[in-house]
């Protein structure tokens, strides 16, 4: 089953959070274009809100970071 790994990484190359290593499968059914724009669509529905999170989760742990500081 084909699969895609997204891994979020700083501007510094260093991976965001543990957690933002993620393996998504991909449906095994892409015989025809209708169907890779199924799964292509069904894909970005499910991981986009799971990246958001991440990248706004890493940013409040730099915002408090920073207020732990001053």
């Amino acid at each position: 089953m084909p699969t895609i790994e997204i891994t979020l990484r700083d501007d510094a190359g260093q991976v965001i959070d543990g957690r933002s290593v993620k393996k998504y499968p991909l449906d095994c059914k892409m015989k025809t274009f209708h169907d890779i724009e199924s799964a292509v669509e069904t894909f970005k529905r499910k991981v986009l809100p799971d990246i958001e999170a991440d990248l706004l989760e890493a940013a409040q742990k730099v915002f408090i970071a920073g207020k732990k500081k001053t």
